[in-house]
């Protein structure tokens, strides 16, 4: 039961829960609905599963005491991820694969952004005649389809490396407001994502850019729109 694996977890830790589920934004009276059966939604398990470094699945089997062992086989691992989303049917739709921008859809994203469109791409040389005016969802401002695309997941190596990127320019926008990686990681914004983040000397192919969430969470805790985020500007 979550609830039971929850609390038997922040005794091991040493963390209290009323606490914890109070810095996640969260009313306490969670822990009394958890406590009767009531489901957890995959944001909160993913940021409960961030916060105590473990698997997501943790919270839903009977691990004997002691030391948390991971399974690293990738079929038993999808296996459990798949239960969970059984589980959960009313989250898959949240979580669907993004889809890379058009050619001119990436140019209104990099104008709005003040950045060059090359900063978004790979390897693979931007086309010369690529046109902002010939984009199909020219009535859908940028800032929402940067959103849009922040709150997707990774369809391949390109839309990671383009979340990357986006993901930069906001840590660069938030240092401006002496947000750091401390502060980031005060507000339970995952540690290992952020490490990644903040190490240039690491390839972009093995960093997560911020999902929606996280977006969400900075956004709350400073009071800053997203557009400042995005731009450096209100």
């Amino acid at each position: 039961m979550f609830y039971d694996q929850l609390i038997r977890i922040c005794k091991e830790r040493n963390v209290k829960p009323t606490p914890l589920i109070k810095s996640l934004g969260l009313s306490s009276g969670n822990l009394k609905r958890w406590q009767e059966g009531a489901t957890v939604n995959s944001d909160i398990l993913m940021k409960l599963a961030d916060y105590f470094d473990v698997p997501v699945d943790y919270f839903f089997e009977e691990y004997n005491k002691g030391d948390i062992e991971i399974d690293d086989s990738a079929e038993s691992s999808m296996t459990k991820v798949y239960n969970v989303l059984k589980s959960h049917p009313d989250h898959i739709a949240s979580m669907l694969s993004g889809k890379m921008p058009s050619n001119a859809d990436l140019l209104r994203i990099a104008e709005y952004l003040n950045y060059s469109v090359e900063y978004f791409v790979r390897d693979d040389e931007f086309p010369d005649n690529a046109k902002a005016e010939d984009s199909l969802l020219g009535s859908i401002p940028p800032k929402d389809m940067i959103l849009n695309i922040m709150g997707k997941l990774s369809s391949g190596e390109a839309f990671n490396f383009l979340q990357v990127r986006i993901s930069k320019i906001i840590l660069s926008n938030l240092a401006r407001k002496n947000i750091h990686k401390e502060k980031l990681e005060s507000i339970l914004l995952s540690k290992r994502k952020l490490d990644n983040l903040f190490d240039n000397s690491l390839n972009e192919d093995k960093v997560i850019g911020f999902n929606f969430s996280d977006l969400v969470r900075i956004s709350e805790a400073f009071n800053l729109s997203y557009s400042y985020m995005l731009t450096g500007k209100d």
